[in-house]
This record gives C-alpha cells, sequence and structure tokens, in this order.
C-alpha cells in the first residue's frame, strides 16, 4: 500500500532536512573509517556505494525537476543504476568529499523548488518507465528514496 502523498511544504523540509538527518547517522562520533568502508550486512551496499548513489541521483533529479519546470511534458528518462557502483568507481571516491557534493546539490535543489510558484509543482513530465509524473509526485519519491537510503545506512552502520 503506497503511502498518502505529501504536501509542498512537507516534501521541501524533508529535502532540506536530509542532509543533515544523513550527517548525524553517517558521520556521527563513534563511526570509525572501517564502518565507512565496511560493506552491507548482505555483501550489499555499504556507506561508500550509498554516497555516491545519492549524489549521483542528486543530480538527475534536480535535472528531471528544471525540466519539468520549465519545459512542456519534457521527455524524462530512466536510468538503469545498477552498475554505477562498478562503473563510476563508487569504493574508491572520498566519502567526505561526495557527502558535501551531494549536501551541495541538494541545496540548490531545494532553492530552486522554493523559487517555484506553488502550480508549477502540477507540471508535468513523461518518463520514460512510469509515464506522466507531476514534479510534486516526483519530489515525493525523492523523499521516499531519501528515507530508504538512511534506513539503509543505519542498517549498515548497525553492523
Amino acid at each position: 500500500m503506497e503511502n498518502a502523498p505529501r504536501s509542498r511544504e512537507t516534501i521541501l523540509e524533508q529535502l532540506e532536512s536530509f542532509p543533515a538527518d544523513l550527517e548525524r547517522v553517517v558521520f556521527a562520533d563513534h563511526v570509525t573509517e572501517e564502518d565507512i568502508y565496511r560493506p552491507g550486512n548482505d555483501g550489499g551496499w555499504g556507506i561508500t556505494e550509498i554516497l555516491p548513489h545519492l549524489r549521483d541521483w542528486e543530480e538527475i533529479y534536480f535535472e528531471r525537476a528544471r525540466r519539468i519546470a520549465e519545459e512542456n511534458d519534457p521527455h524524462i528518462p530512466g536510468y538503469d543504476d545498477s552498475l554505477w557502483p562498478i562503473e563510476r568507481d563508487y569504493s574508491s571516491q572520498n566519502p567526505v568529499e561526495v557527502f558535501d557534493e551531494f549536501r551541495d546539490l541538494r541545496a540548490e535543489h531545494v532553492a530552486f523548488l522554493k523559487s517555484l510558484a506553488v502550480e508549477d509543482w502540477q507540471r508535468t513530465g513523461e518518463h520514460s518507465l512510469l509515464g506522466s509524473i507531476t514534479l510534486q509526485w516526483m519530489e515525493d519519491k525523492v523523499c521516499d528514496h531519501d528515507a530508504e537510503r538512511l534506513a539503509q545506512a543505519r542498517e549498515v552502520l548497525a553492523g
């Protein structure tokens, strides 16, 4: 069952607060460098994959938001990100630098969203996999994605 969609105000609050929430979890005093580089419990993603994943998707989400707001029903391509950790060599990237890049992109993204008129949130784009989507729907899904990655980071760091 899908959650009720968030309001524009709630979306903005959650998008804006997420980097600080993530920073508190990932860079807490008790988190060691070993913790940051440890793979996930199931051999899956660790923090060194989660942070670049968030940064790379933030670039895409911000680009999509701009296109939906500025173009008439733009084509929004879908992406298969399953190989990005290997193709983009996530594990060799500096987690602190990656987090800083993510945080800066998110701040730009939120500032852009705040600059839009309320009615702009109902503008649409044509997603290659999902069909017609509104800006508000997409940003609501960004909040879901944030929550999933934060839970994943907590799980990894819980060991």
